[in-house]
């Protein structure tokens, strides 16, 4: 029996979710995404899925956006997207499930660290460039740009309202921006465009339940489930191989 409606609506119902709740969650996305596409083009699946939440955000926050701190990271964003399109474009799909699985268990440790050990990279002179690269860079190739990027602009000091405009406004230009690398390379086109299309009523569904469950789940109880479940997603594809 083919279940990859079944996968494909579940990473969908995660993105809603996390889009509308506490964030974070893009790295689970894909490895549910890959149980039904197994390899790259799975990120041709999960690109418009993010575009539509990212217009919808947009919509939603459009007020009280820093220009400033977005005309910093996209240039960098775009550096990194590109160099990241390289890398797609080079390795075969066994080599990227591996790539894949060992830099989520990287981005979750470099989590943990930040924890208890907080770095002042973020409020140097440099740190749009590096924000803006590595997660161009990593958006690319796992969708997980989230946590880092959410570090950035914590540093920057904003109101409450112009971090969340600001952040709608960002992912929706880094992601129209992937777009064109992920079309180069054959990943997104009318097949994945249809696997998109299987998942958008579990996509506003998890919309719904991010936005009902938020108000009563605390942060550390859904940090706590986020990362067990990026743990048990890093370990499938790291012991996951293609016949």
């Amino acid at each position: 029996m083919d279940l990859s409606w079944l996968f494909i609506s579940l990473a969908c119902l995660v993105t809603g979710f996390s889009k509308f709740s506490i964030g974070g969650l893009g790295l689970i996305i894909l490895p549910l995404m890959m149980l039904a596409f197994p390899g790259p083009e799975a990120l041709g699946v999960i690109a418009p899925i993010y575009l539509l939440t990212d217009l919808m955000a947009v919509v939603t926050y459009r007020n009280n956006v820093n220009w400033r701190v977005l005309a910093k990271l996209i240039p960098f964003g775009a550096v990194g997207i590109f160099a990241g399109t390289l890398v797609l474009g080079s390795i075969n799909p066994s080599t990227f499930v591996t790539v894949l699985g060992g830099l989520i268990l990287a981005l979750l440790a470099l989590s943990l660290w930040l924890d208890y050990h907080p770095l002042p990279i973020f409020t140097n002179r440099y740190a749009a460039g590096i924000a803006g690269t590595v997660c161009g860079f990593t958006g690319i190739l796992a969708n997980a740009a989230g946590p880092l990027m959410g570090l950035f602009l914590i540093e920057q000091k904003m109101e409450k309202s112009a971090y969340i405009a600001t952040r709608a406004w960002i992912f929706l230009t880094l992601n129209v921006m992937k777009l064109f690398g992920l079309i180069s390379l054959g990943l997104l086109n009318m097949e994945t465009l249809q696997g998109s299309a299987v998942g958008l009523p579990a996509l506003f569904l998890g919309m719904f339940l991010g936005h009902k469950l938020f108000a009563v789940i605390s942060v550390e109880q859904l940090k706590l489930i986020v990362r067990g479940a990026i743990s048990l997603s890093a370990a499938h594809l790291l012991f996951f191989r293609s016949n």
